[in-house]
């Protein structure tokens, strides 16, 4: 199955380095509004064309990172590279998980796109033995879902 990861990080992060990038440029160049303006453009191009994607497979999960439709970051993470599958609550009231894994960076998934992706992914750890924890955050989230739909 794949799923798209709709980054809650990132439009903060993004707001954050322009205002730095701004202000270093600024003092270099010195103010100039079409400096800016070409700046905000190529910055704001750049931020809305990064996408993230998971994929759930039999026997491994990808993560992708694309960058203009390109793939620049790509890791297969099968089930003896993860140590633990851990729930959280991302936000008010949305859904993510973080993989904690033996080498390299964890990778946080928040906000997968559809939402059943985390059913998904806690099939997965179970069917490969994947050590699973929950918040008590996310526990109140999942109660409220089923308080919801009956």
């Amino acid at each position: 199955m794949e799923y798209h990861i709709n980054p809650i990080r990132s439009s903060n992060i993004s707001i954050f380095c322009v205002a730095i990038c701004w202000t270093v440029l600024s003092d270099y160049y010195g103010f100039s509004y079409s400096l800016f303006f070409l700046y905000l453009i190529g910055a704001a191009g750049i931020a809305s064309s990064i996408r993230f994607k998971f994929e759930i497979q039999e026997d491994h999960l990808v993560y992708q990172v694309f960058l203009f439709k390109k793939s620049f970051i790509k890791r297969e993470i099968y089930p003896d590279q993860v140590k633990q599958l851990e729930f959280i609550r991302a936000g008010w009231a949305k859904k993510a998980a973080i993989l904690y894994v033996h080498t390299g960076r964890n990778i946080r998934l928040a906000v997968l796109e559809p939402s059943e992706a985390y059913e998904h992914l806690m099939e997965f750890a179970e069917g490969h033995d994947i050590s699973i924890a929950k918040t008590d955050e996310y526990l109140i989230l999942e109660k409220k879902q089923k308080y919801k739909s009956s």
